[in-house]
């Protein structure tokens, strides 16, 4: 198998733009190679990363206040490794809160070094599983070790997808869920807003923002001489278990378990544009999932009833395109710094969120999380960069979202396509840029609003720039 030449890296491009919404810059190149005769390929792998000792928790709040005291289920790293002949990339996705760069660098670094894979032909995402380990909290060393240990073994992961590399066909499909996820943001019955952490003056919960996006997109590599490998894309934040300090893959972990028991294929999940969305409900009387199995064998369901009748696609060369792009940042909290400092310092030393929150409701500020955006805010300049990233191979291709996407967003880009489909590869490295809800969202406010680092308007407008970098792909 030939593998990837170097001179990709001396072609890719990084660009960065002041502001958001523009145009592909037409300086930028999409970095490709011509398919070889071996022809395209497709290898899965997979590693279990479960920590072995206690480790700090992501997912809800510092975690330095969270440390996992049990297991509900293993956690996983499932890597896609897709070969063109010439090209080879790597789609690795890991059961934590997104794929942090404390593991994500190294991993880039040594893949590089072995294999000569360039880094951005190294994608990766995170399950967003709220009871996993926190790679960014290397204070602690047991972390520290956990994150050594997780590079490891999703090195081993890679050289499994790598040897089991095999020709392969496409097929896509789609199938739209019911009560599988709700937007979790609330109009009350006296018709004012509340969210997670954002106080609301009515007394019950009555509607949801929006409708949430209930469609779950599929990719099915149909291989020769070796296991189908399914792709399902779908979108809700995986909190079942609760603050639990149990560690878990949650609900996906659940979904992957019943594919697989139902199809004899490997699964793989990618976490979609699920800014605003859960996999449960406050609205009295809807119907919800309350346990992960119960949900992951429900959505598995949905999977399969679609499975063996998906629509084969063409295969193509692996391309990859990338730019940064400069986005507004939000000051307009900046004059509250001290107050929120105050705030945040208080919330540290007791964990004390009620307490934090009822300090900083007087003045605006909903939530510690609030207080501790707004001193971040307040440090930043005008505008931050934000990595954008596309990939395609034949008429499949996928967006690398960096950040909490909303699933208007997601849709949009979706719909918008030039491609027969479009994969939200969310909560993606490279690092964790927080939430960015949609232009529609921001006019209510909420959790989400609160802990963005932008202006509002700059959820739509990156919507755009991912559609923009899709139809440079194209041509």
């Amino acid at each position: 198998m030939k593998r990837l030449a170097l001179w990709c890296v001396a072609i890719s491009v990084m660009l960065s733009l002041a502001g958001c919404g523009g145009a592909v810059p037409t300086d930028s190149k999409v970095t490709t190679a011509p398919t070889a005769e071996t022809g395209f390929r497709v290898g899965f792998g997979r590693a279990k990363v479960t920590p072995q000792e206690s480790v700090p928790m992501g997912g809800y709040e510092n975690s330095s206040l969270r440390m996992s005291t049990g297991l509900f289920t293993d956690l996983y790293v499932n890597v896609l490794a897709v070969d063109d002949g010439e090209n080879t990339l790597l789609l690795m996705t890991i059961d934590h809160s997104w794929f942090h760069r404390n593991l994500a660098d190294p991993i880039r670094k040594a893949l590089l070094k072995d294999y000569g894979i360039p880094e951005e032909y190294v994608l990766m995402n995170g399950t967003h599983t709220h009871a996993a380990p926190d790679a960014s909290n290397i204070a602690e060393p047991a972390q520290v070790r956990d994150n050594k240990r997780v590079q490891e073994l999703s090195l081993e992961a890679v050289r499994l997808a790598l040897d089991d590399l095999k020709p392969a066909c496409i097929f896509i499909g789609s199938v739209m869920t019911e009560n599988m996820n709700f937007v979790r943001r609330y109009f009350m019955d006296d018709g004012s807003f509340t969210g997670d952490n954002y106080p609301g003056t009515g007394t019950t919960m009555v509607s949801h923002e929006s409708e949430a996006d209930g469609q779950m997109q599929l990719m099915k590599f149909v291989r020769e001489g070796g296991k189908d490998i399914l792709i399902a894309n779908f979108q809700a934040h995986p909190h079942l278990e609760g603050k639990s300090n149990s560690l878990s893959a949650q609900n996906v972990g659940a979904f992957r378990d019943a594919v697989e028991q139902k199809l004899d294929v490997y699964s793989i999940y990618w976490q979609g544009a699920a800014g605003n969305l859960n996999s449960s409900s406050y609205i009295p009387g809807e119907t919800v999932y309350t346990k992960r199995n119960e949900y992951g064998d429900a959505l598995a369901d949905y999977a399969v009833s679609v499975y063996d009748s998906m629509t084969e696609v063409n295969s193509g060369p692996v391309k990859v395109i990338h730019y940064d792009l400069a986005c507004e940042v939000n000051h307009a909290y900046d004059h509250l710094a001290a107050e929120a400092r105050t705030i945040w310092e208080y919330y540290n030393e007791t964990g004390d969120g009620k307490g934090a929150t009822e300090m900083g409701n007087p003045l605006g500020i909903h939530s510690p999380f609030h207080a501790n955006r707004i001193l971040g805010n307040a440090e930043l300049g005008d505008t931050k960069d934000i990595p954008l990233a596309a990939f395609s191979f034949g008429d499949v291709s996928g967006v690398v979202v960096p950040y909490e996407m909303f699933d208007t967003n997601g849709m949009q880009i979706k719909e918008q396509t030039p491609f027969a489909m479009t994969f939200i590869f969310g909560y993606a490295n490279p690092g964790y840029y927080g939430y960015i809800p949609s232009a529609a969202a921001w006019e209510n406010g909420g959790y989400e609003v609160d802990n963005c680092t932008y202006v509002g308007g700059t959820g739509d407008k990156l919507a755009q720039d991912y559609l923009n970098l899709l139809a440079e792909l194209k041509k």
